[in-house]
């Protein structure tokens, strides 16, 4: 586990984490990840087996209801 700093803390006693804070622990939580949890989370892949979102056309649905 990370453990966050004490050096940007507020007036109500919050702590925000540092940038290096933040990437550490999103590295550790990444790494507990199941490919198929990695697949999901792809954002903007160039893996041409990433899923997207299907494309439909009306002569599409119009063939398939007649």
């Amino acid at each position: 586990m990370v453990a966050f700093s004490q050096a940007n803390s507020d007036e109500q006693g919050m702590i925000d984490p540092t940038p290096e804070e933040i990437r550490d622990r999103s590295r550790a939580i990444r790494q507990r990840w199941s490919e198929r949890t990695r697949k999901r989370r792809r954002v903007l892949s160039r893996d041409p087996n990433a899923w997207s979102v299907p494309t439909v056309t009306l002569d599409d649905i119009a063939a398939a209801a007649s």
